[in-house]
């Protein structure tokens, strides 16, 4: 389920970055700021909750039972969708035992954001050496012409 919440938060994290870093007169430092600010991240939180809900709602059996019958004969039935309830949506399939399934995906998404604070400080940090490294490269290959 990690990875499963990894795009919505990469495709957060990118949205925000990308114009940031093209517009020169936002400063690197409000952008981090943000992404470090709770009421921005709980913000986050509640669209990417809802979000990930719509999505949880969406029905997967009839979707699987189509593949099932996809799938060629003498295959174990352990390795068919045959045991996937025609009404089943893919918050059933991802929830499986989990009775706290909900509470724990959106814990994740908590932890996401914050780890996005935290990663941006970090970058944020190296980013006068990163834009040195830039002129230097760009000095350097100039040269080469």
């Amino acid at each position: 389920m990690r990875h499963f919440l990894a795009l919505p938060l990469l495709a957060v994290s990118l949205s925000l970055a990308v114009p940031a870093s093209a517009q020169d007169h936002q400063p690197e430092s409000e952008m981090i700021e943000k992404l470090n600010d709770p009421a921005f991240q709980d913000g986050m939180v509640a669209m990417m909750s809802g979000f990930m809900t719509a999505m949880m709602d969406l029905p997967i059996g009839q979707f699987a039972a189509a593949v099932d019958k996809a799938v060629p004969e003498g295959m174990d039935s352990e390795e068919t969708f045959s045991r996937i309830d025609p009404d089943a949506t893919l918050g059933d399939l991802a929830a499986g035992d989990n009775p706290d399934f909900d509470a724990d995906m959106e814990d994740k998404m908590r932890k996401g954001t914050a780890i996005m604070g935290i990663m941006a400080s970090e970058f944020g940090a190296l980013l006068p050496q990163l834009k040195a490294i830039g002129k230097n490269m760009k000095r350097r290959m100039g040269e080469l012409e």
